[in-house]
């Protein structure tokens, strides 16, 4: 909701990519509505960061995995009463023509975008501050400044390579965050803690608060214990433990 602020804690490693391939595709998102040279930089440079969560040579196999998972946990809702079975239905089959598309797949996601020389030569010079200027890649800039609909054309292109994992992406978060069990809690003095139950499989922890709470939160998930320590907002000393109550919500999200 509009007022109200959700910050979220990733539980294993895949809702952990999830999260942030949700962050840049978001990102993407904003700059592709803009074609000027220096949004087709942004655009450029959140392809390469993708690229870069998606080196990983596991990440295919975990992301089958953990759709595998939700599939085998959506079939098991079969013949609960009342269900939208045309919804139902749709899920299980985005959730198993995707787990499939992973699995029998070669290469890394998006590998053809690893063979494009510039995209190679800029992932080089971006790791360095303010590189990818027109003297470290003159191709880089002739082409920035080509006709906008090109550089569109070319960029759009290159985020089809990234449409399964957008849409695994999506869709696991969806079901994780729609799956989530909310309880109002409290933090005496800023700080709440609870022993957690092992048998729980968590994905995610949400913690929700309204958005004038003068205050944020950290959030510490162990084996056995959830924690959440609320501070007052400080962005030039370090931030110390707020004293009053605070009330929120928190949010299990599990398998």
């Amino acid at each position: 909701m509009d007022n109200e602020l959700t910050y979220e804690q990733p539980l294993n490693e895949v809702i952990r990519v999830c999260l942030r391939l949700e962050q840049l595709f978001q990102q993407i998102d904003h700059h592709i509505k803009d074609d000027s040279p220096l949004s087709t930089r942004n655009l450029v440079s959140l392809i390469i960061n993708v690229l870069h969560i998606l080196d990983r040579p596991d990440i295919k196999a975990k992301l089958a995995k953990e759709l595998s998972h939700h599939l085998t946990n959506m079939m098991r809702l079969e013949n609960t009463p009342d269900i939208d079975r045309i919804k139902w239905q749709s899920i299980i089959e985005q959730l198993d023509n995707l787990s499939r598309s992973f699995i029998d797949s070669s290469g890394k996601i998006g590998h053809s975008l690893r063979d494009i020389e510039l995209l190679n030569n800029l992932r080089l010079h971006l790791a360095s501050p303010g590189g990818g200027c027109s003297f470290d890649i003159p191709l880089y800039y002739y082409w920035l400044h080509q006709p906008p609909m090109q550089c569109q054309e070319t960029i759009r292109s290159w985020l089809s390579e990234f449409n399964p994992v957008r849409t695994a992406t999506e869709l696991l978060l969806k079901l994780v965050r729609n799956g989530a069990k909310m309880h109002t809690k409290a933090a005496v003095h800023g700080f709440y803690q609870e022993l957690l139950d092992p048998q729980l499989n968590l994905r995610m922890i949400r913690v929700i608060v309204k958005k004038n709470t003068p205050a944020f939160p950290e959030i510490s998930v162990g084996r056995h214990f959830l924690s959440v320590r609320f501070f007052i907002p400080d962005i030039e000393k370090k931030p110390t433990q707020h004293p009053e109550n605070i009330t929120f919500q928190l949010a299990y999200c599990s398998s």
